[in-house]
């Protein structure tokens, strides 16, 4: 059978072979709006639910709460 072993990847030193498949010239762009894309529906998500938006974090509500539990 064949002997031939394949080299395994020595990170980062040859991290410039992923653009030996992914063209920048052609994805780039579409992998940036997709990204940004992402972080908009996260922070959306994140500042329109109240237990996690800080703008609306109420702290006396959660020491009435310890208070009330002691």
């Amino acid at each position: 059978m064949s002997e031939y072993k394949p080299s395994k990847p020595s990170n980062p030193r040859d991290d410039w072979k992923l653009w030996l498949v992914v063209n920048p010239g052609t994805w780039l762009i579409p992998l940036l709006i997709t990204f940004l894309a992402t972080a908009l529906i996260v922070h959306s998500f994140v500042f329109t639910h109240e237990a996690y938006n800080p703008l609306t974090y109420d702290v006396s509500a959660e020491v009435a709460a310890e208070e009330a539990a002691e």
